[in-house]
């Protein structure tokens, strides 16, 4: 009898805890203002749609009173035809839009409707600072084609990658499917903490890992997309490689370059590994790069996170292992060149779906 006590006792109080851990919820004011803020992208890649050619369903987001909207680059890209509607009972019109901004590397695109008129509900983009490893947050979309749906989740990580090292991205469980592609994951006041990009599956179906664009990365590509239309990142004109200190990383290395051992100690740091058509004055290949400005950098997201600091044409200076010998070069930043048709070849498969 006392043991069946004890287990009735801890039941009540796991569920006492399941109640206070989950009793924090997205309210049905702020859940209103974010549906009125969430848009409908039909886009299609051929200029006379046919059956071949279903239209594909994007979700985006207004972020400004001005009524800018933000969505996923690869919704925006190659498609001939894309319409726009809004959450709102009078207003069912299908809406042309605009590309004005665009930035591949993040997967973001910035849109304006310049038919539309009425004052719309917009979003604010959170602080980095704000998100934590666990909270609840929401993802908003159309996922395969329900329109204006909510799922729950938490941030599962704050320090992924998307497409480059320069993409600062959250991993989350909540919900994302083929449908939730540029609509916002949201913390509890109905703030963006980042623009929803991919998920990751075998089966095409969420399997538990969604990944969104951080909500700093988002900030300081709509900044740039407002005032330049694009968006350009620094780069230093030559192919490297990660070197992570291990004998099987080095020894794939040393069949390009049987001499590597030698010249490259058992360090981290990045390899320059091609000989572009013109290196920089004073890198020569087989260099490695292990500090820029006096900061050391071990890997790519380490350089990257201090090349982000500069404004391209910005002179740097590299600490390079040359010989088992270091030594400093000045270079200056360059654009890094994007290979938009590699990142983006395949055409969107997000089946079509009727628009209420």
């Amino acid at each position: 009898m006392e043991k069946l006590k004890r287990v009735i006792l801890l039941c009540f109080s796991i569920f006492i805890f399941s109640g206070v851990l989950y009793s924090e919820t997205i309210s049905p004011e702020v859940i209103e203002k974010v549906r009125e803020s969430i848009v409908l992208l039909s886009s299609n890649e051929s200029s006379t749609p046919s059956v071949k050619s279903p239209n594909a369903l994007c979700a985006g987001v207004v972020i400004d009173e001005v009524g800018h909207i933000l969505t996923n680059f690869h919704c925006i890209y190659k498609q001939k035809i894309i319409n726009l509607y809004y959450y709102d009972e009078n207003d069912w019109k299908e809406y042309e839009v605009k590309v004005i901004g665009k930035d591949p590397l993040a997967d973001l695109a910035l849109l304006e409707v310049p038919e539309r008129t009425k004052k719309v509900s917009y979003l604010k983009i959170a602080n980095v600072d704000d998100i934590q490893m666990g909270m609840e947050v929401f993802a908003f979309g159309h996922p395969m084609g329900m329109a204006w749906s909510l799922s729950r989740g938490i941030i599962s990580s704050k320090d992924r990658h998307s497409r480059h090292p320069f993409i600062k991205s959250l991993q989350t469980d909540a919900a994302i499917n083929k449908g939730n592609s540029g609509g916002p994951l949201l913390n509890l006041k109905g703030e963006i903490i980042g623009i929803n990009t991919l998920m990751i599956s075998r089966n095409q179906q969420n399997a538990g890992v969604g990944i969104s664009i951080r909500s700093d990365v988002v900030r300081s590509s709509l900044a740039k997309m407002l005032e330049r239309g694009q968006v350009d990142r620094p780069a230093i004109g030559v192919m490297i490689v990660a070197l992570i200190g291990k004998e099987s990383q080095q020894n794939k290395l040393i069949i390009d370059h049987p001499e590597l051992k030698k010249i490259i100690p058992n360090t981290y740091g990045l390899l320059i590994r091609k000989d572009p058509a013109e290196l920089p004055v004073g890198i020569e290949v087989w260099d490695t790069i292990v500090g820029v400005n006096n900061i050391p950098v071990n890997n790519g997201v380490e350089f990257s996170d201090q090349l982000i600091k500069y404004d391209i044409g910005t002179k740097i200076e590299l600490t390079l292992i040359r010989n088992k010998r270091y030594i400093q070069v000045e270079v200056p930043l360059k654009v890094l060149p994007l290979q938009t048709e590699l990142m983006y070849g395949k055409k969107l498969l997000i089946p079509p779906k009727k628009i209420p």
